[in-house]
């Protein structure tokens, strides 16, 4: 059951098309991976045609969002936490410090978050209120209470592994590894959440997908007895929000603890036991 106590979260908003793992790649090697998971030829060729069709939609898009856009940083004038640094002279503005004077450079190491009105105009959502407790470097939002589709994520081995693992198994789920042999139409975001104790020490994480609203009243019940259909309560997140596709545990780290710094400064604790993922990457 989510927990109605604040959690503290990083929302992942990507600003253009990014190569991922599990789809926007080589054809052949993606065919390859579904083989693998045991998808039908049929089905490759669907899932196949899937992917194409939402990377030419891709393709067609602007990609070229203000920051004013981007959620948590709206009025901020604090460049400890933005992520203009340092860098090449062509992709995001950046702030710079020049004898006491400051101008705008570009950097592509920190991209851009699209703007969560329009990846969700694309695909659906859950419910959320933003709230208005906004100050620089984050944003609150409540999250209402929905169903959602979840299974645990394997931390004995690499981090990628059971990232992968967790991910197929929710896929094969929407796919039809259901009671009812339907196919359920792909959400945003992809959530990963960290069960952390006193310490910060990670005792277990689980990755869940939002269930569409389609299904909301009576959500298929998975085949796998990994999975399982978990009721989460209302609750109130403070988010980040950061573009690109990042996977180095450092700039993870950075991130949350620019998210912490901004409550702080603010005089909000959020709850500590819990810390959240939010990917917005294409699916597929």
């Amino acid at each position: 059951m989510f927990l109605k106590l604040v959690a503290l979260s990083v929302l992942l908003v990507l600003a253009s098309s990014i190569e991922n793992d599990f789809g926007g790649q080589d054809v052949s090697r993606y065919a390859k991976m579904l083989r693998d998971q045991g998808f039908t030829e049929k089905e490759i060729a669907e899932l196949l045609q899937e992917d194409e069709d939402d990377r030419e939609k891709l393709d067609e898009e602007d990609d070229s969002y203000s920051w004013s856009e981007a959620n948590g940083y709206d009025d901020c004038k604090d460049p400890e936490f933005m992520c203009w640094r340092k860098g090449s002279e062509d992709g995001v503005l950046r702030n710079k410090r020049h004898h006491g004077s400051i101008h705008m450079e570009k950097d592509v190491s920190c991209p851009k978050p699209k703007p969560l009105s329009k990846i969700c105009a694309e695909y659906e959502c859950p419910h959320i209120e933003h709230l208005n407790i906004s100050g620089c470097g984050f944003e609150a939002r409540k999250l209402f209470a929905a169903s959602w589709v979840l299974t645990d994520i394997d931390l004995s081995g690499s981090m990628e592994a059971g990232y992968k693992a967790a991910f197929w198994k929710l896929f094969k789920y929407i796919n039809g590894a259901n009671d009812q042999g339907v196919k359920i139409d792909m959400t945003v975001p992809v959530v990963n959440r960290w069960h952390m104790n006193d310490k910060y020490e990670v005792l277990g994480a689980d990755m869940a997908f939002y269930i569409p609203s389609v299904h909301q009243s009576n959500p298929p019940v998975p085949t796998d007895d990994s999975v399982t259909i978990d009721n989460w309560d209302d609750a109130i997140i403070y988010d980040r929000a950061f573009g690109g596709h990042r996977t180095d545990e450092a700039f993870y780290k950075k991130e949350f603890e620019l998210l912490w710094k901004a409550l702080f400064k603010e005089n909000i604790t959020p709850y500590t036991k819990m810390a959240i993922t939010a990917g917005y990457t294409r699916p597929g």
